[in-house]
This record gives structure tokens, C-alpha cells and sequence, in this order.
């Protein structure tokens, strides 16, 4: 039985279930858990071997995965609030860990990536940011885009990363980590 609900042209889905998938070094989709695609409203056939990008929202700033792939192809995970797109024209926020995946000899093999449904009150906050980088992207480019985040994060003294555990804060579960340690230690 779903547990989705669409409210308008957004999908929620139930704050227990997780989407999974992971992706080759170069972006496409080598696996994808049943929640992934219950959301994303594709069948396994239809993804696997496509790009993580068939599920980008065009309202997403590329700037942001910019810096994304900036971190990970560092072999550092990151959590970001993206917005997808799905198969029949929805859309969804999630709260996402994007963690690189290494052989024995720490050269990264593939990204695993985690989601939760995002709050909306970080929705709320993260999404006027996200428009203005948009913009900034459509009027100059992708780089200035980047260097408006970078202004913004500096007034409130954060990284990327700190700002959105920053918004994340009052959550009971902050990241996947916590989740997972909230479910193997119970």
C-alpha cells in the first residue's frame, strides 16, 4: 500500500521511508531502492543506466550540483535539499546524503545517496535561496550563482553543509546518521 500523498503537483511521502539509489562515477543510476521509485514514478527498466539527472527538477539551480560534485569527487559525503522532478509531472523536496563509495585502494568506485521527505520549514527557507540562484544563472551564469551562495553563506558564517544542518536543526533526525543510530541503538 503507498504512502505517498500528493498535495497540488507535490509529492509527500511517510517520514519512515528512505529513497536509495546510487550511481556510477559518472551519474547514472546503477541502483534504486522500491521507495525511489514509487516517488519517482518509474519502473526499475526506465532508470537504471540513465542519468541521475532524469529526476532534476528544471526550478534547481545547476550551480548547486555544481558544488555538490565539487564535494564528492573529493571523496566527501554532503547533504543537501534538492527538488525533483518525477515520471508524471509532480515534484518533491528531499533531504539527501550524497556519500562517495570507495575500492580497497580509496579511489571512488560510486555515490550512494539517502533521502528523506524535507521539511517544510526547510523548504520554506532553502527554496527563495535556490530561486535566486536560478535567476543569477539565467541573467550571468552559473559561477556568479555560485559566488552569490558563497556571499550569502559567508554573512551567516556557514559552509553549505553547516546551513543545512543549520536549517535542519530542530529535527529529531538531522541526517541518515542519525536515523540509523536511532534504529540500531533503540
Amino acid at each position: 500500500m503507498s504512502k505517498l500523498k500528493k498535495v497540488k503537483n507535490e509529492i509527500k511521502w511517510a517520514t519512515q521511508q528512505i529513497i536509495v539509489s546510487r550511481t556510477n562515477t559518472d551519474g547514472d543510476i546503477v541502483y534504486c531502492n522500491p521507495t525511489f521509485l514509487e516517488v519517482n514514478g518509474f519502473k526499475s527498466s526506465e532508470v537504471i543506466h540513465k542519468p541521475h539527472s532524469i529526476v532534476r527538477h528544471p526550478d534547481m539551480p545547476k550551480s548547486i550540483f555544481k558544488v555538490i560534485w565539487s564535494i564528492i569527487k573529493q571523496g566527501l559525503p554532503i547533504q543537501a535539499v534538492i527538488k525533483n522532478k518525477t515520471n508524471d509531472g509532480y515534484y518533491y523536496w528531499t533531504l539527501i546524503t550524497i556519500k562517495p563509495q570507495k575500492d580497497r585502494d580509496n579511489k571512488i568506485i560510486s555515490y550512494v545517496a539517502y533521502g528523506k521527505q524535507a521539511p517544510d520549514v526547510v523548504i520554506k527557507k532553502i527554496e527563495p535561496l535556490y530561486k535566486t540562484m536560478k535567476e543569477i544563472e539565467e541573467e550571468v551564469n552559473i559561477d556568479t550563482a555560485i559566488e552569490y551562495l558563497e556571499s550569502y553563506l559567508k554573512e551567516k558564517n556557514m559552509t553549505y553543509a553547516q546551513y543545512i544542518k543549520h536549517l535542519n536543526k530542530n529535527r529529531k533526525f538531522r541526517c541518515f546518521c542519525d536515523f540509523i543510530k536511532h534504529v540500531i541503538l533503540r
